[in-house]
């Protein structure tokens, strides 16, 4: 493997060390952009190492090229139809940055697909979900961090800043980590299962103590479907292994249950007072509720998009900045694909689609676990935003789009 190989895959591995430490840093007040200096130098090195390396006349060169171009050409045309400042320019390029980010990881990976071991590759992600576990369990023992909800003792986050964000993270880690535990039952070392089933309850404790509804309902269905894919659908382990194994998880999952009752009682009930708490806020509007109050945003969204501006911002979109100050909802509905559609018009839409309908063909084709998380996060960034926009969500998505240029694996294979 080259060194510059290497350096990617430590370059990616260690995001959330330092997401971790940017909130900590932004939670004691200091203005210390420590996020934003380690994206421009992930940037910085994709940008350098993709053109170095070439551009192959494929379709995916062509959408990829035309992505990029789409987004700069949109924040130069919105800079000068909504004449922005340079400090709503800066605003509008730092969200681009993020944006652009899913895009130029998976390109890069899909240039050194031959260079990048598949097992190199599930190390990055593997190093991931352990930092995300340590960086949410060690300053919980320590008693110190932010709860997952301003101003409430429901959900803890540790110094990750984003709930949204870090939920993602713990998704996609024990998506990544109950795969490849139950992927590798017998090929690796009795010790090393046992590490890597610790590491996979400890990101189902970290869903826990996030608190978000979506996590804590995700981290049960994603238990469930794993024991059921291993019992009934692995063919690599014989019966006797595999009720040994069963009644092992049964016992560690009950002594877990028993020992911590009292705290997932306590976790649950937070949860649940405050899912009342908002079911009453919304005079009982189910839609409003399990939207968390997306569709009054989107109606209100695409009441300013259709009756301001002119055809050129409906073209190439509002971007951020002029949104924060002129529509009263933010830079972000939370809905990424209507984000894209506000943010970089029509346009910037089609573009958007057409690459993510050539990853989603290519994970249809490859049918290995990243195919299974690029559906995952395409899903949740649909309804519940930040995988697109989000610098966090959008390394992990990026990630994730180019495992899929690796080497065939189906999740059935030899099983």
């Amino acid at each position: 493997m080259l060194k510059e190989t290497k350096i990617f895959i430590f370059l990616f591995a260690i995001f959330p060390i330092v997401d971790a430490l940017n909130g900590f840093v932004l939670s004691a007040g200091i203005n210390l952009p420590i996020g934003v200096a380690y994206r421009l130098v992930c940037i910085g090195f994709l940008v350098f190492q993709i053109a170095r390396k070439g551009f192959p006349k494929k379709l995916y060169t062509v959408l990829s090229v035309g992505f990029l171009f789409c987004g700069i050409i949109s924040l130069f045309i919105q800079t000068i139809v909504l004449q922005n400042d340079l400090s709503g320019l800066l605003y509008d390029l730092t969200n681009m940055t993020k944006f652009f980010l899913w895009m130029l990881i998976p390109y890069y990976v899909y240039q050194r697909a031959d260079l990048l071991k598949k097992t190199s590759y599930e190390k990055i992600f593997l190093t991931i979900s352990v930092l995300f576990t340590v960086g949410l369990l060690i300053p919980y023992v320590l008693g110190i961090g932010n709860q997952t909800y301003a101003g409430s003792d429901a959900g803890y986050k540790a110094f990750f800043f984003a709930n949204n964000d870090t939920t993602i993270g713990f998704i996609v880690s024990a998506t990544f980590t109950g795969w490849y535990l139950f992927r590798q039952t017998k090929e690796t070392k009795l010790w090393t299962r046992m590490l890597i089933a610790l590491l996979y309850l400890g990101n189902l404790l970290g869903l826990l103590l996030l608190g978000t509804k979506t996590g804590i309902v995700y981290g049960v269905i994603l238990t469930i479907v794993l024991l059921l894919r291993f019992f009934f659908f692995q063919n690599r382990v014989g019966t006797v292994a595999k009720w040994g194994i069963g009644a092992v998880i049964i016992a560690v999952l009950a002594l877990v249950v028993i020992q911590g009752k009292a705290f997932i009682l306590e976790t649950v009930s937070g949860l649940l007072q405050r899912l009342t708490y908002f079911y009453n806020l919304y005079n009982g509007d189910l839609v409003r509720f399990i939207t968390s109050s997306r569709s009054e945003f989107l109606d209100s969204a695409f009441h300013s998009y259709t009756y301001s501006g002119n055809l050129m911002t409906q073209l190439f979109g509002y971007g951020f900045s002029t949104r924060v100050a002129t529509w009263g909802l933010g830079d972000l509905v939370e809905m990424d694909f209507f984000d894209v559609f506000f943010s970089l018009g029509i346009i910037g839409l089609i573009v958007t689609l057409g690459l993510l309908l050539f990853f989603f063909i290519t994970s249809c084709k490859k049918r290995n676990i990243y195919s299974v998380l690029f559906l995952i996060l395409v899903l949740y960034g649909a309804f519940a935003g930040h995988v697109l926009f989000s610098a966090l969500s959008s390394t992990l998505f990026g990630l994730v789009c180019g495992g899929l240029f690796l080497q065939k694996e189906s999740l059935c294979e030899k099983e």
